[in-house]
């Protein structure tokens, strides 16, 4: 839980500023964006200026939480850097590493000495001038919530929709080992703010593009198996991605369809970039904490759910993480 210190720093941070840029990682997923807008809206009310500025934009499936009084700017350097560079405060939402900004990196450490960061994420290479952080808090948007609802607002419909939303997404609808007592009374609470479960359900998973059921497929066809099964490995290199037009699907439930496989407790999918380097997602049901393996290769997250972009060859980053994975699983296995 945030601590009494955590709560007034929030407050006398906002009470003291004008104005404030919203920024998040790269390729923005629920949490990411349901902070922003939360957040965002809270301090709209609060009669502050607010920008929302982010690397990429929001998925197809989570633009229904968006709010057309905070609309989110696509970063191009040139209309940006300045108002990075003159931003009373900037806020870095569910993440705390520099090298997940992408293009922006350079611009957002300039900004560090007026930059305040709110996650849920282990902190790490934080050069930030002031952090929130909570690694027991199972989304960075019931951060979010404790902090404006301490602070005395009260979520419309609409924004209590977005906290729910990141909630659930990094819950994977109350399903992970991050779920907890908390998060379900938070979720309760927005409930009766008027959030429906059943709509934020079938706008996240039930509109997905032809694109990605093309590349849900081709992934499972070439799904391999390692460490006798315990390993769950797909790889999207750029051929594929370009030839099923999937340069902006979602990938993060493909490791779903991994993890339910029997016998399975690590799942790996690589994702060849634009650039060369491979975004790796690592998602377990097992003891292996992924976190500090992703640390080995400059990545980080969760104990159960991780995230690392590496250098490629594809080939290499695959062979390179799953002959590790393998070891830690097959080390665990023959430990007393």
């Amino acid at each position: 839980m945030i601590g009494d210190g955590q709560h007034a720093l929030f407050r006398a941070i906002c009470d003291a500023t004008d104005e404030f840029v919203l920024i998040t990682h790269m390729k923005p997923d629920g949490d990411a964006l349901g902070s922003q807008v939360g957040l965002g809206k809270c301090l709209l009310d609060r009669g502050k200026s607010v920008r929302i500025v982010n690397e990429d934009p929001s998925p197809e499936t989570l633009r229904f939480i968006e709010n057309p009084a905070l609309p989110v700017e696509i970063y191009e350097p040139r209309r940006h850097d300045s108002v990075l560079a003159s931003a009373e405060r900037i806020v870095l939402l569910d993440n705390s590493a520099p090298d997940r900004f992408g293009s922006m990196e350079n611009a957002i450490l300039r900004a560090a000495d007026r930059t305040l960061c709110i996650d849920h994420h282990p902190a790490r290479d934080a050069p930030w001038a002031e952090q929130i952080v909570d690694e027991q808090s199972c989304a960075t948007t019931v951060m979010i919530y404790d902090l404006v609802t301490a602070w005395g607002w009260t979520p419309d419909a609409k924004s209590a929709e977005a906290i729910y939303v990141g909630l659930v997404t990094d819950t994977g609808f109350f399903r992970f080992n991050s779920t907890n007592r908390h998060a379900h009374e938070v979720a309760s609470e927005l409930l009766d703010l008027g959030v429906e479960p059943g709509r934020a359900y079938r706008e996240i998973y039930e509109r997905n593009s032809l694109a990605f059921a093309r590349l849900l497929g081709h992934a499972l066809a070439g799904l391999r198996l390692d460490a006798g099964g315990a390993v769950a490995t797909i790889r999207l290199d750029r051929g594929t991605i370009d030839r099923l037009n999937a340069e902006d699907v979602d990938t993060s439930e493909i490791t779903t369809a991994q993890l339910a496989l029997d016998g399975v407790s690590v799942a790996l999918l690589f994702r060849e970039l634009e650039d060369g380097r491979v975004k790796v997602s690592l998602r377990s049901k097992g003891t292996v904490d992924l976190h500090r393996l992703a640390g080995e290769f400059g990545g980080g997250g969760h104990r159960n759910a991780s995230g690392i972009v590496m250098a490629g060859p594809l080939d290499d980053a695959v062979r390179r993480v799953t002959d590790r994975v393998s070891s830690l699983l097959v080390g665990s296995a023959g430990s007393p």
